[in-house]
């Protein structure tokens, strides 16, 4: 009599076979022991042979690697013919999701279901792992489905790189083709996009002497482009992301920031998934170099490209009306309609779509937190919250979802309008640690897992204040495409800061600082508080971080302003030398700052100086001073601050705190030479600074 576990592992043989006929990946979930499944899996290697066999957790097979749901990421590019994955093992959703991007059609996704749920997580995807196809230890001859698994249809024969060939085709139109015609190349993961780029890339360096620029948000986003490029040219991939041919073409990787900080020599520049890079910087790298091709992801683990794309393309109907589009449907690894694709969009909300709205009035809105714990209302809530995150933030992941239904910390809060949800917000409780746990972090010896603000201020200001008391960071907000501009995220922000009181002392963000959103932060009575000392590499932003205070338990802002406006003296001329200087200026304004009053000598000397006496070097430092000390009083002067108010100000910054060469300011500032650039710096002092009189 033949074991049990033989028949079932035969069981799995007959659908990888039905698999293979529909091209189609196939779910499976394994209910047993651990002994059983071992056995079916193991017995599974000796009927079929496996190329490229993953076991995602713990366990090893003989025919399989082993690796961690973490690690897992490291295998994209790659292709698999089995995953077996152990939900039993510390579970990672991003490396999850993208690894099974490496299951070719015709093989088996294979789950060994968590014995011991407890968490929301676990449990959520206990019930997503529903609709599996069932083996089961205690039916050894029945095969139980699930409603998404049970339909194995034959899909014609189709040619499934085609699409792929048509986006390398119109990549080499935008080189030979009219200029200032960018192409936007559109696809959910896994249909060959990363992989056209780079195949175009090498056939132009192979045929010409051109010099094709690949920039993304990093280095690992190009590591596949790079990889299809190698092998097109024939060569072995090179150090540095630099492919260099002895005729002179090259293709190389450089990051945003530095294309538009340095001329760059480039005849057709690549963009991949761009809409990781934020909007202005993808308006200016179009209006610098117009031989463009933006390619993104639409559906995928690192993040949602939808609210990309609406955004982007209409700021191209109206800047570069001659612009394509191209979008790739067809999968390269499996075919059309694959049951295991749609249940990852489904599982982790990838494809979460915003309603369209059907209201005019939003004087009923109210914001409510949501209860993660209420099973029968949190699945329809979260999908509808998350498509309006994935909509306007590209970096919600999988992770996300799994964070926010086992963290305790996290809260998310909905606009209901006439029960539609028509904004989010995303926030984290932190802060109430006690003394001795705070004494490790001010000596370096611990960093707790979350508390980013209050830790981060604890640190640089040697105070434990910030965080003995209980705030709450918002890590993102949201609202509906219909209703921006209405002024809804304000009210939302300020409906947030009356639900929090009287426990949480202050509200808190931490973002990559540019103008637009710091704006949106200061009208809303968030301050600065601390300034990050590293540029982001794709939008080549500081992190900065901002405040609300709630009650009277912050006295400890004013020392964290006064702060950051003395290390801002010191890092503006090096470490934040590229931080735009009107959003410096910002920075340096606070509610705490003090007017300098000048003494008389001091008062003689600078206006001295301004009608052609003393010396720059001399007054240098008297300037800087004035212009700090002074800002605020006079920003205050006109309600109506226009451009020239902070070109003149931003020339008295650059020159007196960012300590910039003459020659530096006169290429930004577009003077001819130092005679005239001087001339306008001594004007400016007079009329915005010498406005206090002599003590």
């Amino acid at each position: 009599m033949p074991l049990p576990y033989r028949s079932h592992a035969q069981q799995l043989l007959i659908l990888q076979s039905q698999a293979f006929q529909s091209q189609h990946r196939i779910g499976v979930i394994l209910k047993g022991s651990e002994q059983w499944q071992q056995q079916v899996l193991q017995h599974l290697g000796e009927l079929h042979r496996y190329q490229r066999a993953l076991v995602l957790g713990e366990r090893t097979l003989s025919y399989a690697e082993t690796v961690t749901f973490k690690q897992a990421r490291q295998k994209l590019g790659q292709e698999s013919d089995l995953i077996v994955a152990d939900l039993n093992c510390a579970f990672d959703a991003n490396g999850f999701t993208a690894v099974t991007g490496t299951l070719k059609g015709g093989s088996l996704l294979l789950i060994l279901p968590n014995t011991d749920s407890v968490q929301f997580s676990e449990l959520w995807m206990a019930r997503a792992c529903q609709s599996f196809i069932s083996i089961c230890e205690s039916s050894p001859s029945v095969i139980e489905t699930g409603s998404d698994f049970t339909q194995v249809q034959m899909i014609p024969a189709v040619d499934r790189f085609s699409q792929q060939r048509q986006a390398i085709e119109a990549i080499h139109k935008v080189l030979s083709g009219h200029r200032k015609r960018p192409l936007v190349i559109t696809a959910d993961r896994g249909r060959g996009k990363s992989a056209a780029l780079g195949i175009a890339a090498a056939q132009i360096i192979k045929n010409s002497n051109k010099h094709v620029v690949i920039t993304a948000p990093s280095t690992q986003a190009v590591k596949t482009l790079f990889e299809h490029a190698s092998k097109e040219l024939g060569i072995a991939p090179q150090k540095g992301y630099h492919l260099c041919l002895e005729t002179g073409a090259s293709l190389r990787f450089i990051a945003p920031d530095e294309l538009l900080r340095d001329s760059v020599n480039c005849d057709l520049l690549l963009v991949d998934e761009a809409a990781a890079i934020p909007l202005p910087l993808l308006q200016s790298i179009v209006e610098r170099y117009h031989r463009t091709c933006f390619a993104t992801t639409v559906h995928g683990y690192e993040g949602c490209g939808r609210g990309f794309s609406i955004k982007f393309s209409a700021w191209l109907n109206q800047h570069r009306p001659g612009w394509k589009s191209l979008k790739l449907t067809q999968p390269i690894r499996w075919s059309l309609g694959d049951p295991v694709e749609a249940w990852l969009f489904d599982t982790f909300l990838l494809d979460a779509e915003i309603e369209s709205l059907s209201l005019n009035d939003y004087s009923d809105a109210k914001l409510l937190e949501l209860d993660i714990t209420d099973s029968t209302h949190c699945v329809t809530s979260l999908r509808k919250a998350f498509a309006l995150l994935v909509n306007a933030h590209y970096q919600t992941s999988p992770n996300d979802v799994f964070q926010l239904l086992d963290d305790p910390n996290i809260r998310l809060y909905q606009v209901i309008s006439q029960q539609q949800v028509v904004g989010v917000i995303l926030g984290y409780r932190e802060g109430g640690l006690n003394e001795s746990q705070l004494q490790d972090i001010q000596l370096g010896k611990r960093r707790p897992a979350g508390h980013l603000v209050p830790i981060s201020l604890v640190s640089n200001l040697a105070d434990n204040r910030p965080a003995l008391v209980a705030s709450l960071r918002v890590m993102r907000i949201a609202v509906h495409p219909e209703t921006q501009g209405i002024g809804l995220g304000s009210w939302m922000l300020s409906q947030l800061a009356s639900l929090q009181e009287p426990e949480v002392a202050y509200l808190s963000t931490s973002f990559g600082v540019n103008s637009e959103l710091f704006n949106f932060w200061c009208n809303n009575g968030f301050e600065a508080v601390r300034l990050g000392s590293k540029q982001d590499q794709a939008s080549g932003c500081f992190s900065a971080s901002m405040v609300k205070a709630l009650n009277s338990l912050v006295g400890w802002k004013e020392d964290a302003q006064r702060q950051l406006q003395i290390h801002l003296i010191d890092t503006a001329s090096d470490i934040h030398l590229n931080l735009p200087t009107t959003l410096l200026l910002r920075l340096f304004i606070s509610e705490t700052q003090n007017t300098l009053t000048l003494n008389e000598r001091t008062y003689k000397l600078i206006s001295n100086y301004t009608l052609g006496g003393a010396s720059f070097e001399a007054t240098r430092i008297l300037v800087q001073q004035l212009l700090v000390s002074h800002l605020s009083s006079v920003l205050q002067r006109s309600a109506e601050y226009d451009a020239k108010d902070y070109a003149d100000l931003s020339l008295i910054a650059d020159l007196s705190i960012k300590k910039q060469s003459w020659a530096k300011v006169c290429q930004e500032h577009g003077f001819t030479g130092r005679k005239q650039a001087e001339a306008q710096y001594r004007q400016a002092i007079s009329y915005y600074l010498l406005t206090t009189q002599p003590v």
